[in-house]
């Protein structure tokens, strides 16, 4: 009897983890993306700021006559086309974040619309006062210490597959930022005959065209880094004293990036940083994942021992 009532318990236990685990995670979306509309119509704003900037460089002045003669307008121009491009850059990406937000709240809420899930708190109430029952009636020392090995087995058994989600979330973004690093590897290649081998018009073009292919893979990166700090968010509540994460530079990374590449429209400098901080954000990423699988192993090794320990108190 009682050991039936322990296996309901931690079906159930996991079912409510599970629901919770994605009220969660509907709640952090939903947050994300009210930043990020608000983002984005900052972005917007500034995007039109920065055209009209532009656009007002082409018209005619006594200004832009006197610039002309001191060399001061090409420097100004390069200045302003630079920030629009960084802008226009960040806009877009932002722009994609939104609609990959959205798409991911409406697949959650579908999720979240289980029949199922809908009457577990009170099956578990039911359940809480049968093992009360028994509790009452029969052995409550033993069955006091099953009940607190099957409260940390649950918990173990929950938290182990929120690391294991994790550390597969992490190696995926790994992917992405490899391939992230590739095509701005390529960029730098062609930005190098450019700037330093006077490439021409060819070579601009190339390079150009090389970092558009590399906004791609950034936002590509920069989703997939999202969704490992998601599941970063969903381990909170495990006892990991040495796990310390800074998922700030994880949520963050693109907005560096494109700070970088199109600050300068892709001088071969601002490439050499975006590669030097994509290359320190997989090494952060390598470190957060090492903490995850000690802590996994630790996990493991605590469910072995509490799995012999369950049998010899149901088998004596």
């Amino acid at each position: 009897m009682w050991g039936k009532l322990q296996e309901r318990q931690a079906v159930l236990k996991t079912e409510i983890i599970n629901r919770d685990k994605v009220k969660r995670k509907h709640q952090t979306l939903t947050e994300h993306l009210e930043v990020a509309l608000h983002k984005k119509q900052t972005y917007w704003s500034r995007l039109k700021k920065e055209q009209k900037d532009v656009e007002n460089l082409d018209g005619f002045s006594i200004l832009k006559v006197v610039r002309t003669w001191t060399g001061k307008q090409d420097e100004i121009r390069e200045k302003e086309l630079s920030e629009l491009a960084t802008i226009e850059a960040k806009y877009r990406e932002i722009e994609k974040t939104v609609t990959d937000l959205e798409q991911d709240i409406v697949d959650i809420e579908r999720e979240l619309d289980q029949a199922r899930w809908k009457s577990i708190d009170m099956e578990w109430e039911t359940l809480m006062k049968e093992k009360e029952g028994w509790i009452y009636g029969n052995k409550q020392l033993e069955a006091a210490r099953l009940d607190e090995l099957y409260d940390q087995k649950t918990f173990l058994t929950s938290s182990s597959r929120e690391i294991t989600e994790a550390i597969s979330a992490g190696h995926e973004a790994k992917i992405a930022l490899r391939r992230a690093l590739k095509s701005l590897e390529g960029a730098k290649d062609y930005s190098t005959w450019d700037t330093f081998l006077g490439g021409g018009l060819i070579a601009t073009s190339l390079k150009h065209s090389k970092l558009d292919e590399s906004e791609n893979a950034i936002h590509a990166a920069q989703r997939s880094l999202q969704k490992f700090q998601t599941e970063l968010l969903d381990i909170q509540q495990i006892n990991a004293e040495n796990l310390s994460v800074e998922r700030d530079s994880f949520v963050t990374f693109a907005d560096y990036i494109f700070d970088d590449i199109f600050s300068a429209w892709s001088t071969h400098s601002k490439i050499n940083n975006s590669i030097d901080h994509i290359n320190e954000t997989i090494s952060s990423l390598e470190h957060t994942t090492v903490q995850l699988e000690e802590q996994l192993k630790e996990d493991q090794d605590m469910l072995y021992n509490m799995g012999i320990e369950i049998a010899k108190i149901i088998e004596q």
